[in-house]
């Protein structure tokens, strides 16, 4: 019999499909449940909230046309993991609420740039981890996405510097990345969650939901204080709010 993994000695094998998930038993299949889950509802949130909106806020046609484009790529997205969703037998995932990030009421274009610079890159930090999922379908997908999200931080970056050229912008910029980034802590999770011991029990996830916090807020702050000369905000590591 197979001992029950634990955080000290987690799962370690490679699990090739959905009958091989359910084969391992009722845990396993939650853990890898819950991630590709939160992603099927996190994906359509980002697209309907924050990417149509920006077409029509976007000030050029090139603009609209990109707005355009992440907008289909953010769809695209849900639609595959709402696939695993569906070889998992899962419960519908929008059953269940979107976090709360994604009630952010987007104003802007200056802040859609921003948006996808730092609110998108947290999705990267948690996408990156799963290149070493257990889950094989759940990786393949990461691995496959990835390039697109990555994208969608470039495009955000870019056009977030392009912006911050202008001293007249800097004003909305600075006040989007204090807004944004304080936003966007509570997308990882409690510091003190039994889901993230469930996904790193399992090896669905390695890297507790601080220790993710702390890789966004290294690599967020690195941008907006090297590259765009803006402030970033103070904030902690932990969070220990409901959700996650």
């Amino acid at each position: 019999m197979r001992a029950a993994p634990t955080l000290e000695a987690p799962f370690s094998g490679e699990v090739a499909d959905a009958a091989e998930a359910r084969a391992l038993g009722p845990e396993y299949v939650a853990a890898a449940g819950k991630v590709i889950a939160s992603h099927v509802r996190n994906e359509l949130a980002g697209a309907t909230v924050f990417d149509e909106p920006a077409i029509a806020l976007a000030p050029s046609p090139k603009d609209k046309w990109l707005a355009c484009r992440i907008a289909m790529e953010e769809y695209g997205h849900h639609l595959k993991f709402n696939k695993l969703a569906a070889e998992l037998d899962l419960d519908d995932p929008r059953s269940r609420p979107a976090l709360s990030v994604f009630d952010y009421e987007l104003r802007s274009w200056p802040e859609f740039v921003v948006l996808k610079a730092v609110v998108d890159l947290a999705e990267v930090v948690l996408m990156e981890e799963l290149r070493e999922c257990s889950y094989l379908p759940l990786r393949r997908l990461a691995v496959k996405l990835l390039p697109e999200e990555r994208f969608h931080v470039a495009f955000g970056r870019a056009a977030s510097i392009e912006l911050n050229a202008d001293p007249a912008n800097r004003p909305q910029l600075q006040e989007a990345v204090h807004d944004l980034v304080r936003f966007t802590l509570p997308f990882f999770g409690r510091s003190v969650s039994s889901n993230n011991d469930l996904f790193r029990r399992w090896g669905i996830k390695h890297r507790s939901n601080d220790e993710a916090r702390a890789a966004f807020v290294a690599r967020s702050r690195s941008f907006v204080v090297e590259e765009l000369g803006l402030e970033y905000p103070e904030v902690s590591l932990r969070w220990e709010g409901v959700g996650g």
